[in-house]
């Protein structure tokens, strides 16, 4: 009992234990949600639920601004394996990478508020899937936060190569909604000032 106690306080304390914990269990639910009903990566969209509980909250009692972004992650592989593209990926030898977020806040999720946050695929290009997640209160159906995300791959494979090789067919890509064309060009024109900067 001893160690159990030091070893689980030398985890919590100089690593982020619980996100690891909740991390394999997700991966666990979405492999069985994908077994039971899987979804189209082209036109479906995942639900994952959550909860804000007083480890979410902010100094003013309601869910932290950064919370958020976790929440999308684990949201995101909930969605990448319950479609099946993630294990598409592995095969290919690839690895997911974040390379661009925003998040546009509407209204706040208070305590012990339960949402949904709505995943879906918007579109990709030669180098990243562009991925849409919304914080959707169960309460008033509020969509409460909208995030907007690029979704960029490492081991010399595209989104094309692993949606093909996940369909077993040549995809026709998904057209870009316009919102995406312009935060596509936002990114590109603060990636020219960074690299002229530095």
């Amino acid at each position: 009992m001893f160690w159990i106690l030091l070893i689980s306080t030398f985890l919590f304390c100089f690593f982020d234990f619980h996100y690891f914990w909740r991390g394999i269990l997700m991966y666990i639910l979405a492999l069985v949600k994908r077994t039971i009903r899987p979804v189209d990566a082209l036109n479906g969209e995942v639900f994952t639920p959550g909860i804000c509980l007083t480890t979410d909250l902010d100094l003013v009692l309601h869910m932290n601004n950064a919370r958020y972004l976790r929440e999308c992650d684990f949201a995101r592989f909930d969605f990448w394996i319950t479609t099946g593209i993630y294990q598409a990926v592995r095969k290919l030898k690839g690895r997911m990478l974040a390379g661009a977020s925003t998040i546009r806040y509407r209204k706040s999720i208070d305590l012990f508020d339960t949402y949904n946050i709505i995943t879906k695929l918007l579109c990709w290009d030669d180098k990243a899937f562009y991925v849409e997640q919304k914080f959707v209160r169960n309460r008033d159906s509020f969509v409460c936060a909208v995030v907007t995300l690029k979704q960029t791959w490492s081991g010399g494979i595209s989104p094309q190569n692993a949606l093909d090789d996940h369909y077993g067919r040549p995809v026709s890509p998904l057209p870009t909604p316009e919102h995406v064309k312009h935060w596509i060009h936002y990114n590109n024109l603060s990636s020219e000032i960074l690299r002229k900067s530095s």
